[in-house]
């Protein structure tokens, strides 16, 4: 039976919406049976690291080529599936809407971010009212990538956040959850209202030395999924 361990961010502990992340407690090499264990939880998309948004309305609605869901109804849970990308759950007040974001490296720099937002908003969301949460992801510490790919992020203006731990002669590292958060700032959302995750998939163990989340860069086809879900609980005031 798959072990779960649950862990909610305090932005989301309110009586109107809850926010937390599954994390299996061993790799799982059935995905067929782990897609099952996810659906059964949560509507989750078909992820392809995509800057598309879907509406989600009803259990049975699917969702291709889709990395961010938006409701509206109360009592549906909305999820996505990570293995060390950025997983971003974002509440809408003054709209009653809640969003599960996936971003990773290319959904971080094609803005799938700046794409759920302009959804929310297009519902009439205050982008200074949302609260959001990011999940788990794997550090910046430990996400080493290629120069080529941090040029890229450096030529989006998000060079703070291409680093060099091992000095220039060697590869850079990239900070995702502080680049979602810095183009968060820039849409208005307040400082205040943005909660990044100290955990890292990567390398995050428990009280006994053993990791608590899914990482594909440490264990590669191996590694299972960390789910992270969103739920409205009530829509009144």
């Amino acid at each position: 039976m798959t072990k779960v361990k649950i862990f909610e961010s305090p932005l989301l502990q309110e009586a109107t919406v809850s926010g937390i992340v599954i994390a299996p407690g061993e790799n799982q090499k059935d995905m067929g049976a782990m897609d099952s264990f996810y659906k059964s939880r949560a509507v989750t998309p078909q992820q392809t690291h995509s800057v598309n948004v879907g509406i989600v309305e009803s259990q049975t609605d699917i969702f291709p080529d889709t990395d961010a869901l938006i409701t509206f109804s109360p009592h549906l849970p909305i999820g996505i599936r990570t293995a060390d990308c950025v997983p971003i759950l974002i509440y809408a007040p003054d709209v009653k809407g809640v969003a599960a974001v996936h971003a990773g490296w290319k959904g971080t720099l094609g803005g799938i971010i700046e794409n759920t937002l302009d959804m929310l908003e297009k519902y009439g969301a205050s982008p200074s009212e949302i609260i959001v949460a990011f999940g788990p992801s794997i550090s910046k510490e430990k996400y080493e990538v290629s120069q080529e790919l941090a040029d890229l992020f450096i030529e989006k203006g998000f060079s703070e956040y291409v680093t060099y731990p091992n000095g220039k002669a060697n590869k850079p590292h990239l900070d995702l959850q502080g680049i979602n958060a810095e183009r968060l700032l820039r849409r208005g959302v307040k400082k205040e209202n943005i909660r990044l995750s100290a955990d890292c998939t990567y390398s995050t163990v428990d009280c006994n030395g053993k990791y608590i989340y899914q990482s594909y860069r440490r264990d590669g086809v191996a590694s299972g999924r960390n789910l992270t879900v969103i739920t409205l609980l009530r829509s009144d005031s």
